[in-house]
């Protein structure tokens, strides 16, 4: 029996097949079996279930390499903005076993995450366990009680750092992809500490994820904390992810650029990505937003909003939230858009959505069936890749091309050298595992916006989501009690 007549489980018939790995560019009939691609064709093939993707893409699934969203309200949104694989890789998961576990067989999506030195530092110096979920569950405002060691003690001891330092090696031991690095809610810690931390990242030969030290216009800059990083990873030979460079260099984004290319062309295996809108979100807690943030991000109290209540920012409710809830969320207006699209637009910069938790009125996280628009928090955990689709279409951004590469084989590519599952992501073609996301290029776009019941409105035009060969999303649904997603991991070391 030939391929062209076997029956495969689903054939999507007719679709624009968009394959960034080999560049193929044209209409095709796409044979899935089980969880892989079995054939890409011109010629007619049958299936068990048909999806007729006349007038559509079809693409590779997306991949998130900076979601924070790790729930399954999370993951719904994500599947209907056409992502298959969200990854935690900036805070991380510790302990790392913990993270697993909780999505085994009970995640719509792929799912993966790096160690988090700054929760590994939670552990070590405040006594919490954030039982692989850092933003979740408190961790941060439990830390606090004690007066948040891990985010104002350096480890002068040498016996604070050899504890960081082990429950680091704990989670690359139990399969983290790497390590997350958010330096910059704890700038306060010395060079040496994280100059130990890539050196971990050297002996288990993978790559450290950071939000760089400082995200400031002005010294100590953004652009000062990138130096730094690439350093210790050039002295290192470690591979480097660098999270949201624009949000970071800010109005120096161009420079930092530059920069990354410069590393890259001398040898660095450096990466970079960037969400396209032009406002942040975080824990309140964090250090950047110290005394002397106007100056440094050219913004003031009124730019920031405090999430779960709406309230905009003075001086005396920022003050009365960082030190009551610096674990809460909040929104902040701190980017210009040409700086933004430079980075959107730059070669080589990937898509990482920055997606924090969503939360509801109580401050809990929604539960998995709640509607969309249930919820606050910054709409790109809704709406950035197909806001990344939009752009394309409407401001010329990039090549269609181009921009689907920048959300799926670029990413699976510099990933795989660290999870070898991600040589059969982020493409389209025979022997690739079947995520697959199609999407209509006419009319794709997000709808979320900063405003109170629009923030988890799910995107639209990308009717189809497959997970690992399983269709997840069918008629812009998003289907229940369907859970194919596979864990993103590293080799789990004895």
């Amino acid at each position: 029996m030939t391929k062209q007549n076997e029956q495969y489980d689903i054939v999507i018939h007719g679709g624009r097949v968009m394959d960034p790995e080999s560049g193929l560019d044209a209409v095709r009939n796409v044979g899935v079996k089980g969880e892989t691609v079995a054939i890409i064709t011109e010629e007619a093939i049958d299936g068990k279930e048909t999806i007729d993707a006349t007038g559509h893409v079809v693409a590779p699934g997306f991949i998130d390499t900076h979601s924070h969203g790790q729930d399954a309200f999370a993951f719904k949104l994500k599947l209907r903005d056409g992502v298959t694989t969200p990854l935690e890789l900036e805070a991380g998961a510790y302990p790392v076993d913990d993270f697993y576990n909780a999505f085994e067989g009970k995640a719509q999506v792929n799912y993966g995450a790096t160690v988090s030195h700054a929760f590994g530092r939670i552990a070590a110096m405040d006594g919490v366990d954030p039982k692989g979920f850092g933003l979740y569950g408190g961790a941060i405002n439990a830390a606090a009680t004690d007066g948040a060691q891990w985010h104002e003690k350096t480890a002068d001891d040498p016996e604070d750092l050899k504890k960081i330092l082990s429950n680091v090696e704990a989670g690359l031991n139990q399969g983290a992809l790497g390590i997350g690095v958010p330096i910059g809610y704890y700038n306060k810690i010395t060079s040496a500490e994280i100059y130990a931390v890539y050196g971990v990242a050297k002996r288990y030969k993978t790559f450290v994820g950071s939000h760089v030290r400082y995200m400031s216009n002005i010294q100590p800059s953004g652009v000062l904390a990138l130096m730094e990083a690439l350093s210790d990873a050039w002295v290192q030979d470690v591979p480097l992810l660098i999270h949201h460079i624009h949000s970071t260099s800010l109005g120096r984004t161009r420079e930092a650029l530059e920069l990354v290319d410069k590393a890259r062309e001398r040898g660095l295996n450096v990466i970079t990505e960037a969400y396209p809108y032009d406002y942040g979100s975080s824990i309140i807690g964090a250090d950047y937003l110290g005394p002397g943030f106007q100056q440094a991000m050219g913004m003031d109290y009124e730019d920031i909003t405090y999430v779960k209540t709406g309230e905009k920012m003075t001086e005396q409710l920022l003050a009365k939230y960082r030190s009551g809830d610096p674990g809460g969320m909040m929104m902040m207006k701190h980017m210009k858009e040409p700086d933004v699209m430079a980075a959107m637009k730059h070669e080589g910069v990937i898509v990482g959505s920055d997606s924090m938790p969503f939360i509801d009125e109580d401050g809990n996280i929604p539960a998995g069936d709640a509607p969309f628009g249930t919820g606050q928090g910054h709409p790109r955990g809704a709406g950035c890749f197909a806001r990344t689709l939009r752009l394309v279409r409407e401001k010329d951004l990039c090549p269609l091309m181009t921009a689907i590469s920048k959300m799926t084989y670029l990413p699976a590519k510099w990933l795989e050298e660290f999870a070898p599952d991600m040589k059969r992501r982020g493409r389209l073609s025979a022997g690739a595992a079947a995520d697959i996301t199609i999407f209509d290029p006419e009319t794709v776009t997000d709808n979320s916006e900063p405003v109170a019941g629009k923030m988890t409105l799910a995107s639209t035009g990308i009717p189809y989501v497959l997970v690992n060969g399983t269709i997840v999303v069918k008629d812009s649904e998003v289907l229940k009690d369907v859970y194919p997603g596979q864990p993103i991991r590293n080799a789990v070391r004895s």
